[in-house]
């Protein structure tokens, strides 16, 4: 009886928890692959690219010079075009504009239009914070936070590695979100670099000044940054002042405390 309990349990496994835990380890699989795919795949981001005000475009026709156009998005979305008059195109893609302008042609004016719409310039992305040009730059499809910061000439001195952000164009409440060097960056989007935060340490340090501040910084660890102590220094007085702290008054703390950004650190000398 045993022997057939444990025979159920083991076809029970097979036939149906197998391919559950397959069916999980597949969707990881296609949302990891679904973020990555427009950066890995800018061909596919222009196909699915919508315009708006500043992309520039250019619609052609097959044998039908007049019906040619070079044209930039006002606020509006709306171009006139010859014969079709006024087309409201933002929001739509490359390929419905083709659609609604072959619609539009075939048949009142043409028999069998062949038209191809491309982009000419697309409309920019901005980066703020701390680069060497901050300011805007046409979106490129591929764009990731790593190449927006090449364009606009590099990180600055003070820059940040860790704190990086973008706000989205679509994002109607304009929050800034978390944002990574390998983040997508669509047409429209706002990247910002923020400045290093620092803490100081003077007194009987080696090299006392500003050093970068990481979280899970300890006492033990700033001082190692400002080449460790010297032979004068107090283990046991180390003072710190806490920025933002009401009274700015220094708080004795220990080797393992941990700082906080913009933390003033005076390590006292011992008189023994």
């Amino acid at each position: 009886m045993k022997i057939i309990r444990q025979s159920q349990f083991i076809l029970f496994f097979f036939l149906f928890l197998v391919p559950l835990l397959a069916v999980g380890a597949d969707s990881e699989e296609q949302n990891a692959a679904s973020s990555r795919q427009n950066t890995e795949n800018p061909q596919k981001q222009t196909q699915s690219y919508r315009l708006a005000a500043s992309d520039k475009i250019s619609i052609r026709v097959f044998n039908e010079e007049n019906l040619n156009l070079e044209t930039t998005l006002g606020n509006t979305g709306i171009i006139s075009y010859p014969l079709l008059g006024d087309l409201k195109l933002k929001g739509l893609t490359l390929n419905e504009i083709e659609s609604l302008i072959t619609k539009g042609l075939k048949g009142p004016y043409l028999l069998d239009p062949r038209v191809t719409v491309t982009m000419v310039e697309y409309r920019s992305f901005f980066i703020n914070g701390e680069v060497t040009k901050p300011g805007g730059y046409p979106f490129q499809p591929g764009l990731t936070v790593r190449k927006s910061i090449a364009l606009a000439g590099g990180l600055s001195e003070n820059a940040s590695k860790e704190k990086l952000s973008i706000i989205r164009e679509i994002d109607a409440s304009k929050t800034p979100k978390k944002a990574e060097f390998d983040t997508e960056v669509n047409a429209g989007d706002i990247v910002i670099v923020m400045e290093y935060q620092q803490v100081y340490l003077n007194g009987e340090v080696k090299k006392p000044g500003g050093y970068h501040f990481k979280p899970g910084l300890t006492l033990r660890k700033a001082v190692a940054l400002a080449g460790g102590f010297t032979d004068r220094a107090s283990h046991d007085k180390i003072f710190v002042i806490h920025e933002g702290s009401s009274d700015q008054a220094p708080v004795k703390g220990k080797l393992e405390d941990i700082v906080q950004p913009g933390d003033i650190i005076t390590i006292k000398q011992s008189f023994f």
